[in-house]
């Protein structure tokens, strides 16, 4: 007999987390404990699943600790006329860094947990839906009530560049060390940790204390890029743009060789690897011995969206590592990871795959 919709969902999140308990589920669902019991038992019935499970955690998986947005994009048609309406178009999608990186880490086959919190209102509900269509393993998250899901506003001009960005992510706040130290054993036994500079400061500072793997950092705002400066020398690799490294490194990153500069003062203090982007076709990998700076084919003018690009670089070099590839190779997987992402507006991009970023890759040799 066929599961209905509402129990294929219960069993996807069952099999994400075999352990789950039906509160849980129940607040995944958005539906009563007893709810989930009965479905449950319609899935035993029909033979989906034998009782609960007690199998082990995948061997090899990482841990993605950041924010979970409603992105609201806006791109004008148009030059854009200041105090006046202009012409354009919106889209939204469900985003946020810890989301992206989580959902492109999917795409690359990397397992992956996220750590977030979203709201208890139609877009938390929109989030799970969301989660649960692209198999975003959200079950260490927590759906907070009487708080609203956190939102970003982009405005992007016609030619691609973003004119402003405003976030309402107070939600974020409830990212504390006591919130953590819940999902201490998922974070501390993960094979890398991915985090956001949105996260708090006593948050970025108690992952960095408690784990001793890889930590990969998306540096992303610059409001909120000082709070990786008192760790970095915990940071294994670092993801941000010319103008937050500015905020980073006071250097001000305009060519390669500002960048060169920026990323040589990242390694001195403690940054193992550094993935700088110069501006919206040039970037630079930088480690101890090595470095790499591309330009990314296509017209100089051609349209380049910067929304998804980090994430994106982010989430390849993750997979490059666990890949075991060169340091040649993981420059050259980000960048081409970056420029599927930059082509459009949306900060993730339906066509990532592991496949897809390879073939990119080659445009790159």
């Amino acid at each position: 007999m066929a599961a209905t919709d509402r129990e294929q969902q219960i069993l996807a999140w069952i099999k994400q987390n075999p352990l789950i308990s039906q509160n849980e589920l129940a607040e995944l669902c958005g539906i009563t404990r007893s709810g989930v019991a009965a479905h449950i038992s319609n899935l035993m019935k029909k033979g989906y699943i034998q009782g609960k499970g007690y199998i082990v955690t995948p061997p090899s998986y990482v841990a993605v600790v950041g924010a979970i947005n409603i992105d609201h994009y806006g791109v004008a048609m148009q030059d854009v006329v200041g105090e006046s309406s202009n012409m354009g178009r919106i889209v939204s999608s469900v985003g946020g860094i810890g989301y992206n990186i989580a959902y492109n880490l999917n795409r690359l086959g990397v397992p992956n947990y996220l750590i977030s919190v979203y709201g208890d209102d139609e877009n938390g509900e929109r989030v799970k839906q969301d989660a649960y269509a692209n198999g975003i393993d959200i079950t260490h998250a927590r759906q907070i009530s009487h708080m609203p899901t956190s939102t970003f506003l982009s405005v992007v001009s016609a030619q691609g560049r973003q004119i402003v960005g405003l976030d309402d992510m107070q939600i974020s706040a409830e990212i504390t060390p006591e919130f953590l130290a819940q999902r201490e054993q998922t974070i501390v036994n993960a094979e890398m940790v991915a985090i956001d500079s949105s996260l708090p400061s006593d948050a970025i500072a108690w992952v960095c204390e408690k784990t001793s793997r890889p930590i990969f950092v998306r540096v992303v705002s610059v409001n909120k890029a000082a709070r990786i400066t008192p760790v970095l020398d915990r940071i294994d690799t670092m993801v941000l743009n010319s103008a937050e490294a500015k905020f980073v490194s006071g250097i001000e990153v305009h060519d390669e060789a500002s960048a060169r500069d920026c990323a040589e003062h990242l390694l001195r203090s403690g940054v193992r690897n550094v993935f700088l982007f110069v501006d919206d076709s040039d970037m630079l990998y930088c480690c101890e011995h090595e470095s790499f700076f591309w330009s990314l084919p296509g017209r100089a003018e051609e349209r380049r969206y910067t929304n998804g690009g980090a994430s994106a670089a982010l989430s390849a070099l993750v997979w490059a590592r666990r890949e075991h590839k060169t340091q040649r190779e993981c420059a050259r997987y980000a960048s081409a990871a970056a420029a599927m992402n930059m082509s459009q507006v949306q900060s993730i991009c339906a066509d990532f795959s592991e496949e897809a970023v390879r073939r990119k890759a080659d445009l790159l040799q």
